[in-house]
């Protein structure tokens, strides 16, 4: 057998050493352009225009109006490691502009058919400069305004099993069209054009005022966005964090929905996106992301660009500084929220995405039916509370501080449908200080639907309110208090104690969680083999199903793994509590009960939603309701 030859140390062409780079630098079509915009934004540009035919794949080209280059330094240009944004080693550390390295014109001529045409103010003209794989063709000379214009065509040609890697057009084109959406949140003084196979899909103008920049984000994030977002911003001098973030009911499945920049660049950083998440944590479920459009501005010096080939990550050498400031930062607005719910932007009981159903009852109603009226409504004008004046029928429900959900005997509404008046007495009307609008943001109970929803009447419209999410979050609340001041958990013995029969697995977990069970005000006992018996609950949650109750917890608690870990599980321990105690859909309740739940919610923080992240209620606004009768 013939010895295996020793490999040898050689120079690589130069040609296949920016193929190597591309590989790290132009991962798909929409890399090339998030490049060559960056450049164009490093330049100065007040416009800057997008076109791309076939995902990119066959076309790209990347306009603007920045200060252009000479002929020398356009040729430069094209060779690796050559840029105009560092000249020393201490300028790594202090990295103030989108790009730095030199790399992005060399790696995409090398796998592209690449055209530079640029020119600056003290020229006549302009020069062209073409790179075929690689291999640079003779420049020529051309008119053109000040500027820069890069064209890449046959992206891939001279590697196709890098092409083969490449989706369908239509998504390589939406990640391009994601691309000048991010763009266009952290750049307003820039206007931007997107063209797709030659019709415009994308036009941001350039923006001077705050209030313009409030109406492109609606444009970029959705009409929807601007009603149901708060504006954020704290810090110093050293470290600030600004921005607009969607109320918790405002989410969507993925991580796209948020938009992170650091110091103008859009990041996927590990620490901003953990401060983001811990402060919805408990607002929304944790597969579902909030919509925000968040910048941090740091010190050029206190974070890392260069620590991922797309500059899509950063390190920042005050790691915890920057959380802190962002945690508390957002945690202080979501709690400033109050029962403020998502509002439409436009139609009324339509929304982009149907939220999930609480339930298989729940799911079975919907509102955006017609609403049938009483015929002895006779003044459509204004909403009328639907019971009949003080002192007449049904008595006026006061507020209830301290509200049970539990109560026995609870009386099903009287509505105006089932309040008759004296024979030949005519059906009195409520006066307008009846109609109580004093009673709160939410307003007074006036209906209940289908013993699923309440409707009130406030002095702007009328506000929809889900009964069990409602509740759901007060209880939450209430419990999550108890536990944060670490205050003993008020307990109800059981009148009749209730037993579970386990499998072995089953009370081998209950077994080991019994005294973090007893932490939560749930005492269970041993009751024979593989059996144990339910004695003792939290008094809020007495009334509720205690077994399944039982069985949540101890499935939440085993899916963390480890007892220490229990605070870090107690939002989703206390949501599965909340859940099982709160007053059920189906469960008909009085004027009285009805006016305290909106009184408990306005008391309440965070119940604009409830603990899955669900909308506690929507309001309908005087005008909403006119648009709907089509009288505006």
């Amino acid at each position: 057998m013939s010895p295996v030859s020793r490999p040898r140390v050689q120079q690589l062409p130069e040609t296949l050493a920016n193929q190597i780079a591309a590989g790290e630098v132009v991962e798909r079509p929409a890399s090339v352009i998030k490049e060559l915009v960056e450049n164009s934004i490093d330049a100065g540009a007040s416009l800057i225009e997008v076109k791309a035919e076939q995902g990119g794949k066959r076309l790209m080209q990347v306009v603007d109006n920045g200060h252009g280059m000479s002929e020398d330094e356009a040729s430069l240009a094209l060779t690796r490691h050559a840029t105009s944004k560092i000249h020393t080693a201490e300028d790594l550390f202090r990295i103030a502009t989108l790009g730095f390295r030199g790399e992005a014109l060399p790696s995409v001529g090398s796998v592209a058919q690449l055209e530079l045409a640029t020119r600056i103010e003290e020229n006549a003209d302009g020069v062209a400069l073409t790179v075929m794989g690689g291999a640079r063709q003779a420049s020529k000379r051309l008119a053109m305004p000040v500027g820069t214009r890069v064209t890449v065509r046959n992206l891939f040609f001279n590697t196709p099993a890098r092409l083969k890697f490449l989706k369908a057009d239509r998504t390589e084109a939406n990640q391009i069209m994601e691309l000048m959406q991010r763009f266009a949140i952290a750049y307003p003084h820039v206007g931007f054009k997107l063209s797709l196979n030659g019709k415009e899909v994308q036009h941001y103008r350039a923006v001077a005022d705050e209030s313009a920049y409030v109406e492109r984000l609606g444009a970029v994030l959705g009409a929807e966005f601007i009603p149901n977002c708060m504006e954020i911003n704290s810090g110093d001098a050293q470290m600030r964090v600004r921005g607009w973030v969607g109320l918790p009911t405002l989410n969507r499945g993925s991580a796209s929905a948020m938009h992170l920049f650091v110091n103008g660049r859009w990041v996927r950083d590990k620490v901003v996106t953990a401060a983001v998440r811990e402060a919805y944590r408990d607002l929304m479920p944790r597969e579902r992301f909030p919509l925000t459009a968040l910048f941090v501005q740091v010190d050029p010096e206190e974070v890392d660009v260069n620590v991922h080939p797309a500059k899509a990550e950063v390190r920042f050498r005050h790691g915890q500084s920057v959380y802190g400031l962002l945690r508390r930062t957002l945690a202080e607005v979501l709690h400033g929220m109050g029962a403020r719910c998502y509002q439409a932007s436009e139609a009324p009981l339509q929304s982009a995405e149907e939220p999930p159903e609480y339930g298989a009852d729940l799911g079975k109603q919907r509102l955006a039916e017609p609403v049938q009226l009483p015929a002895a409504v006779s003044q459509p004008e204004r909403w009328r509370p639907s019971y009949p004046p003080a002192g007449e029928g049904v008595p006026r429900a006061a507020a209830v501080a301290n509200w049970s959900p539990q109560r026995q005997g609870a009386l099903p509404l009287q509505s105006r449908d089932s309040y008759s008046p004296a024979p030949g007495q005519p059906r009195p009307t409520a006066p307008h200080h009846e109609a109580a609008m004093d009673h709160g943001p939410l307003g007074q109970a006036v209906a209940q639907l289908h013993n699923l929803y309440i409707v009130a009447q406030s002095e702007q419209g009328m506000v929809l309110i889900d009964q069990h999410a409602a509740h759901e979050r007060i209880v939450y609340e209430r419990m999550k208090g108890a536990w944060a001041r670490k205050e003993k958990v008020e307990t109800q013995m059981l009148l009749m104690p209730e037993v579970l029969q386990l499998s072995e697995v089953e009370a081998e977990r209950m077994s080991h969680w019994r005294s973090t069970l007893q932490q939560l005000g749930i005492a269970v006992e041993p009751f024979g083999q593989n059996a144990f018996v339910i004695r003792e609950v939290p008094a809020l949650l007495a009334r509720g199903q205690i077994a399944p109750l039982v069985r949540d917890v101890v499935e939440q608690l085993e899916q963390v793994g480890q007892e220490s870990a229990l605070s870090e599980a107690q939002d989703a321990v206390l949501a599965s509590m909340a859940c099982h105690g709160s007053v059920r859909s189906g469960r008909a309740l009085t004027r009285e009960e009805m006016n305290a739940l909106l009184r408990e919610m306005e008391r309440t923080p965070h119940t604009g939603q409830c603990n899955h992240g669900r909308p506690t209620h929507v309001r309908l606004s005087l005008a909403d309701l006119e648009r709907l009768f089509e009288r505006r």
